[in-house]
């Protein structure tokens, strides 16, 4: 059965990972991947309500890290779902307004749950009882909507919390990419970038991604002198690949496990691999 639990898991953020990150049109894209998620995520909680972890440390691993993981994914795709359902039809100066709006909404939060935010990113565990094992519950007078559906055998005191945290952090990074997108329109970047070359990027975004930080964190360009966002484009446009959503492909990549610079160690060991072939010639 854990293992069940760790197989569905891991199938549903890949997916996310996978299809998440090539969304082109929230509107049209987002429902069918919402709808395959939540499908999951409903499975997923048939088989945990009737289980009985192994263990304490089991249970708390559960509802600290994998659930918290996949239901944020949710929350993440609800709420750019909604931002761009409800998005105001004006100027760049009302537009901008309502984003901004959206990222007070996040401070709120992280205002409000400051001492647990600190709590849970600092690593402590000596709470961790209390928060992540079934049967601890308070009486909470302030609910949202999404959370209604809490079920004591699938839900802990603390896990929507950290759904929230982490759906709040993807959600920050996408409001990011649109007040910066609105920027660099302020600024003409599509002029200062120029023509559109007809090369495509065959790898990953994420792979691109990784390139594009390195080079901007050394400070290889202008020296250090621009701003991702602009330097995002000019890749953009160099490969003819959306890097619109820079902030969130970089949050995905700090967020995995184990070695976070896939195509950056490749590149690495192909290289050196082909300096060694011709140094043996």
């Amino acid at each position: 059965m854990k293992e069940q639990i760790s197989t569905i898991s891991e199938k549903l953020i890949s997916l996310f990972h996978e299809r998440g990150l090539g969304i082109i049109d929230v509107i049209q894209d987002v429902p069918p991947i919402f709808s395959i998620l939540e499908q999951g995520y409903r499975e997923l909680k048939e088989i945990v309500s009737s289980y009985k972890f192994p263990t304490l440390k089991d249970e708390i691993c559960f509802f600290r890290e994998i659930k918290p993981q996949l239901f944020s994914k949710l929350i993440f795709l609800q709420k750019i779902y909604q931002l761009k359902l409800n998005r105001p039809v004006s100027n760049e100066a009302t537009l901008k307004i309502y984003l901004e709006q959206e990222y007070e909404k996040i401070n709120t939060f992280f205002s409000s749950n400051l001492d647990f935010i600190q709590y849970y990113r600092s690593g402590k565990t000596s709470l961790d009882k209390y928060h992540f094992s079934r049967g601890n519950h308070e009486i909470l007078l302030s609910l949202e909507s999404i959370y209604l559906e809490r079920d004591s055998k699938f839900s802990t005191l603390s896990d929507f919390k950290v759904a929230k945290l982490l759906a709040n952090e993807m959600y920050a990074a996408y409001l990011n990419c649109e007040l910066a997108r609105i920027n660099c329109e302020n600024l003409g970047l599509g002029a200062i970038i120029g023509v559109q070359s007809n090369e495509k990027w065959t790898d990953s975004k994420a792979a691109l991604a990784e390139i594009v930080y390195g080079i901007h964190l050394l400070h290889s360009v202008n020296g250090g002198n621009i701003d991702i966002k602009v330097l995002a484009t000019i890749f953009s446009k160099m490969f003819n690949v959306d890097l619109s959503d820079i902030y969130h492909i970089f949050l995905e990549i700090r967020n995995r496990k184990g070695d976070r610079t896939i195509y950056l160690d490749r590149m690495i060991e192909a290289l050196n691999k082909r300096m060694d072939e011709l140094d043996n010639k």
